[in-house]
């Protein structure tokens, strides 16, 4: 079975006018990852088709590259 974190950005990050995202990465049992982000608190049903993901080879660490 693999792993799972998410990370939902601080209120005081947050930029008026933007949507509040939240990313979720997930680990599977070949070790790959895949970053899914999605708007925080979307629905059920609006998780079905407001999202966007990407493989490990696809996305950085934010804090590595800064």
């Amino acid at each position: 079975m693999g792993s799972e974190s998410a990370h939902t950005p601080d209120k005081d990050t947050e930029v008026p006018g933007r949507p509040s995202l939240t990313s979720r990465v997930v680990t599977g049992n070949d070790g790959r990852e895949e970053c899914t982000i999605h708007p925080t608190g979307a629905t059920p049903e609006e998780l079905l088709t407001v999202w966007v993901s990407a493989r490990s080879d696809s996305f950085v660490d934010l804090d590595e590259i800064r």
